[in-house]
């Protein structure tokens, strides 16, 4: 049985299928506050928190050696100002996530910089990747946890035909607070001219009778859609960054506007259709590629 079948028996969707509360499951100590229903980006979910909240118990001390460590994008700063010279001063290394439901995304800047290469970071995990670095891995976002019931239910109902659908082009939000160069801004076909809002199963219906998907880049890179995608047989097409290789592999058409144009218009692309790595869409998937590459630091550092 692969991991993907597997996850589908578990009894709660959000233990087994990456979403952007994942980090929190996986950790020993969090740094955040959007958990917390009080918190104006509150994660609308309540979570069997497992992990040490450091920031409600400030007891830097309990962080052990390649402990995992979950930091709110939010509260980047007071981790590297506050946390991190503690876990200098005590020779502790750890294995950082940082990770947010809500903006902002973590930055490339002076701080980043130094962190990639501090030594307290053995290895730094993080939603919406910046870097291609040894010590630093890209982290999915996955489905949305607000609709993983919804889409776990629909997934169980999903039995695989033949596509109808070459190339798909349906409904994409247009924020206002996109830039006016944001592809879906910049190009109509894209954003207020991809159609119709659509019922959530709808939406989901269309893209498993298509052989590809139209992804592009939302407020962030990652977004809901590549994922479930890939869940029900799709392969997203996206203008996403050569970060995004690290968690898509050939599971992901990368591409860009104008030619995203011309295979929308002529429903043709240059890639054969293949059935995507469901199994990138589970937990156990992306522990086994974090303990892979504490394997791989182990073996370079010896």
């Amino acid at each position: 049985m692969n991991l993907f079948n597997k996850a589908l028996l578990s009894a709660n969707p959000t233990d087994s299928f990456i979403t952007p509360v994942t980090p929190y499951l996986i950790c020993d100590h969090f740094v955040s506050t959007e958990v917390y229903s009080g918190d104006h980006k509150y994660i609308c979910t309540s979570l069997d928190l497992k992990g040490n909240d450091l920031l409600k118990h400030k007891n830097y001390e309990e962080i052990q050696e390649l402990d995992i460590v979950q930091v709110q994008v939010d509260h980047f700063d007071f981790f590297y100002d506050e946390i991190l010279p503690i876990l200098s001063k005590r020779n502790i290394s750890i294995i950082l996530i940082t990770s947010q439901w809500h903006l902002p995304q973590v930055h490339i800047s002076a701080k980043t910089d130094a962190l990639l290469n501090h030594k307290s970071i053995h290895l730094w995990i993080s939603q919406n990747p910046i870097y291609s670095h040894p010590k630093y891995m890209a982290f999915p976002y996955g489905i949305n946890h607000y609709n993983i019931n919804m889409y776990i239910q629909f997934v169980n109902h999903y039995v695989p035909k033949p596509k109808t659908i070459k190339i798909l082009n349906q409904r994409s939000s247009c924020h206002g607070h996109l830039p006016s160069n944001h592809i879906r801004r910049q190009y109509p076909i894209f954003g207020n001219d991809s159609g119709p809002s659509l019922a959530y199963w709808t939406f989901l219906e269309n893209i498993s009778n298509s052989e590809f998907v139209i992804s592009t880049t939302g407020d962030r890179e990652d977004c809901y859609r590549h994922y479930e995608s890939i869940g029900i047989d799709a392969i997203p097409i996206s203008n996403v960054s050569a970060n995004y290789q690290d968690i898509f592999d050939k599971n992901m058409v990368y591409s860009y506007a104008e030619e995203m144009i011309d295979m929308i218009q002529n429903q043709k692309i240059e890639q054969d259709y293949i059935l995507p790595n469901k199994d990138i869409l589970t937990i156990d998937y992306w522990l086994y590629k974090i303990h892979d590459r504490l394997d791989k630091l182990s073996i370079n550092k010896e």
